[in-house]
């Protein structure tokens, strides 16, 4: 029920439209229609200006022509209630036409000969003008007609508002929700794709161009995330794999060490192969957990680091395993500044330095360069041995690919996956006069 609830409440594009297009469209509907209103009315009040100005100058023509004739209305459409009379300058009724029973002389009439005004009281609009040497025409129609007018036309304009706003509301929800189809579609395809059908994927052909970008975007996420879940799911499997060999050896191991009376030099020799497997696991676990490291790794906040350091630990690692086969292995001169990660980094030089011991000859030589020119810092571990293979090249870099009996075959792709999760690179070529140089490319801090 919450959750409903939050789905009602969650910001929807549709009832942000609606609201935002609703009201700015009827704001300017009313806008329009109180306009167009005024526009009417206005017009309406002029034309009967118009006519009391017209029926004003006809009384005052016949005034000052035939003063003892009585007054001859115009002829009129029907529609114009107008009136009119002469009076005398003290207030006698001369003559009149229509001329309303309650509208009486009122002396300001004369002061306001050429113009147009309404009656206090609002019912009648009037003009006056001179007619004879002593007499003041007025004419004047009543207002209650144009306020009638005045009133159907407000009556159509909300009428035909609150008749129209719905409808138009409704036609833009409709357009809007056919506009959002393909976004529909969209959802529906990425709820088949987390249900479990991870080969669906959104027609782009089918999709408006508005929204062709993004369905190519979504498609290429999702490629890259079935990629991942592939390959993921393959390393998954390998390293149970190489996790079973030593594990099922070490069963194998215990259950004949306790199956059977054995010497102590036979238990000796076996507590010594299960040390030597379980190293080997512990080995394991030690790469994984640097490629979990690796895997989270934010590039964004690394730090500047000093290589010198991170290159003496490394070989400080490796020197029991060297020394033991009588290898030498030679730091650099110098060194140089680089962002990263410095535990990681180191965990790359021990890999290319072991790899580098295990492909090299008893008492051989191991070399550490360190170059800082260019934009990249380069760090190169060069051996003198027998080299990579060609038909091992395209492989060297494959999880769980290992040249050397025992090896887990993690290191150098652990290696070019650090490498890379700092901006960098891990790759080989060969040493002249034989072995091979392995690189670790690194930005240099900004």
């Amino acid at each position: 029920m919450a959750r409903d609830r939050r789905a009602w409440w969650r910001p929807s594009l549709r009832r942000r439209f609606a609201i935002w297009f609703g009201l700015v469209f009827t704001i300017g509907a009313v806008a329009l229609r109180v306009s167009h209103y005024r526009g009417r009315i206005a017009a309406a009040a002029h034309g009967l200006d118009v006519e009391i100005r017209s029926l004003l100058e006809v009384v005052q023509v016949q005034e000052r022509v035939t003063p003892e004739t009585p007054i001859i209305p115009p002829d009129d459409d029907g529609e114009f209630d107008g009136f009119a009379g002469v009076w005398r300058r003290d207030g006698t009724l001369l003559d009149d036409v229509g001329l309303p029973a309650g509208l009486r002389w009122d002396p300001e009439w004369a002061r306001r000969t050429g113009g147009i005004w309404t009656t206090p009281d609002g019912r009648y609009r009037l003009a006056a003008a001179t007619g004879g040497p002593d007499t003041v025409v007025v004419a004047g129609a009543p207002l209650a007609p144009l306020a009638a007018a005045a009133w159907r036309e407000a009556v159509f304009q909300m009428t035909t508002f609150v008749c129209w706003v719905p409808i138009v509301l409704g036609v833009a929800w409709l357009m809007l929700s056919k506009v959002l189809v393909p976004v529909a579609a969209i959802a529906s395809t990425a709820r088949r794709i987390r249900a479990g059908h991870f080969a669906e994927r959104i027609d782009v052909d089918g999709t408006d161009a508005e929204f062709a970008e993004m369905a190519g975007t979504i498609n290429d996420m999702v490629d890259r995330l079935e990629a991942i879940r592939l390959s993921q799911s393959r390393f998954n499997a390998d390293l149970a794999h190489q996790l079973m060999n030593p594990v099922h050896a070490i069963l194998l191991e215990s259950e004949n060490a306790t199956g059977q009376q054995r010497s102590s030099a036979d238990l000796a020799a076996a507590l010594t192969r299960v040390g030597g497997l379980a190293r080997r696991i512990d080995s394991i676990c030690e790469v994984l957990l640097a490629y979990s490291r690796s895997a989270t790794l934010d590039a964004t906040r690394l730090q500047p680091v000093d290589v010198e350091p991170i290159v003496a630990a490394a070989i400080d690692r490796v020197k029991p395993q060297a020394t033991a086969l009588g290898i030498t292995i030679e730091a650099p001169a110098g060194g140089a500044v680089v962002n990263g990660d410095g535990a990681l980094l180191e965990e790359v030089l021990v890999n290319l330095l072991s790899n580098a011991v295990d492909h090299s000859t008893a008492g051989g030589r191991i070399e550490v360069l360190v170059d800082d020119g260019g934009a990249m810092c380069r760090v190169a571990v060069v051996d003198h041995g027998a080299g990579v293979a060609d038909d091992e090249l395209p492989q060297i870099f494959a999880r769980f690919h290992s040249g050397t009996p025992g090896g887990h075959g993690i290191g150098l792709a652990l290696s070019r996956l650090i490498a890379r999760s700092h901006g960098g690179d891990v790759d080989h070529e060969p040493t002249p006069g034989g072995g091979a140089t392995f690189s670790l490319r690194l930005p240099r801090p900004a």
